[in-house]
């Protein structure tokens, strides 16, 4: 903080840098315009550079602050410059958990707990397009993203190399264009790995500049990709993604799932169920901060899981509290409590919950991940098909 502190200060366009209270960042006045700096990432990306890299990139990073802004170019201009991204379903909700309409970021929903979202590709970093740009260049979201397609679909993919051949062929996306795994929003880009690999292609992109694809067919390459993208997610700074993504018949790029019940197919449905607990909890802690501000009484149901005893089968359940306003994420199991009068409660299937009491919740569109408020309590007549279509943890059968 004393580094980036100095910097500033010797900027002579600087006209105050005060610490913010509670909050690892700087409230910056220049130029006659205010902006908040949060040095959390910058520390993670300087903290294991040699004293000169690292006032490089602190320089280069405090240039972009002082960019021309997006809006500030007509859509001629702008629409070379856009470009896909992929980030959490929850990215910048931590920030901001309720941004102005205008200023929300533009995006929408590519892969589960993932969001594709439009950066501008300028000189010194990328710039997240808000809707109040769309609105400035007189363009609708479609149009935006289309153009971004074709800036990515001439992205030249010199880089994209192979990697070892260690249980079969492995490639490596480093391009160090920062748009390493943007590749994947190119339709067929993933696909055209097959006769390139042994099976299926199969991606991982634990952060967001790192993308391994391999192919199914050998055990010991799911097993190695999949190790991999748990070290790495865990380890970055950036990350993005924990689980493995294949291709479906059409081409289309789909969260993939090892086949049979055995303890590697166990662990690739880990890494999915490990996002969602990511995702759901990010969710939850600003969906939580937002009704308190706003003095809502809602609950934010968790989004909670455990491995089976007998094979160590990741399972996912929340809780559907009786009488109670509540938002529900998309679970395995419910665990339904039948009334506050009682200790009671039993496990019930997601798929039977909403076809015996599905009129007791409505989705809410807004929200991703996908939650559902309860609207009414289940009649006496579901309880007693809730409660005949209960489940153990032990004896349920997940699709």
């Amino acid at each position: 903080m004393r580094q980036v502190e100095a910097l500033l200060r010797a900027d002579p366009t600087v006209e105050k840098v005060v610490r913010r209270t509670g909050d690892y960042g700087l409230d910056i006045s220049r130029a006659g315009s205010n902006c908040t700096l949060y040095l959390d990432n910058l520390f993670a990306d300087t903290r294991e550079l040699p004293p000169e890299q690292r006032v490089q990139l602190i320089q280069r990073y405090l240039r972009a602050l002082w960019q021309e802004p997006p809006d500030s170019l007509p859509w001629e201009q702008a629409r070379e410059l856009l470009l896909p991204v992929l980030r959490a379903s929850t990215f910048s909700m931590s920030l901001h958990p309720q941004p102005e309409p205008d200023r929300e970021l533009v995006g929408r929903r590519t892969l589960p707990f993932l969001r594709e979202l439009l950066v501008m590709d300028l000189t010194e970093s990328a710039m997240f397009v808000q809707r109040r740009h769309l609105e400035k260049w007189g363009v609708t979201e479609d149009e935006a993203f289309d153009a971004a397609h074709a800036n990515l679909a001439r992205l030249p993919d010199e880089g994209v190399e192979l990697y070892d051949e260690e249980h079969g062929p492995l490639w490596s996306v480093e391009t160090r264009d920062t748009y390493e795994t943007s590749r994947l929003l190119r339709p067929g880009f993933l696909a055209s790995f097959a006769g390139r690999v042994e099976g299926r292609p199969i991606a991982i992109l634990p952060e967001r500049s790192m993308l391994l694809i391999g192919g199914d067919a050998r055990p010991e390459m799911v097993a190695r990709l999949t190790e991999s993208a748990e070290r790495e997610y865990a380890a970055a700074s950036r990350c993005l993604t924990p689980a493995m993504y294949t291709v479906d018949d059409a081409g289309r790029v789909v969260p993939y799932r090892h086949p049979g019940q055995d303890a590697l197919a166990n662990r690739v449905r880990l890494a999915h169920v490990r996002l969602a607990l990511e995702e759901y909890s990010a969710q939850k802690e600003s969906l939580d901060a937002r009704h308190q501000a706003q003095d809502v009484d809602i609950f934010v149901a968790s989004y909670s899981a455990t491995a089976r005893k007998r094979d160590e089968l990741p399972i996912s359940w929340c809780v559907w509290p009786p009488d109670t306003d509540a938002l529900l994420p998309e679970t395995d199991l419910v665990a339904v409590h039948p009334s506050k009068d009682s200790e009671e409660f039993f496990m019930v299937p997601w798929a039977e919950v909403q076809r015996i009491a599905g009129g007791c919740f409505t989705p809410v569109p807004e929200l991703w991940p996908p939650r559902h408020r309860t609207t009414g309590q289940p009649s006496p007549e579901m309880l007693a098909q809730l409660r005949a279509a209960k489940v153990s943890f032990e004896d349920v059968t997940l699709p």
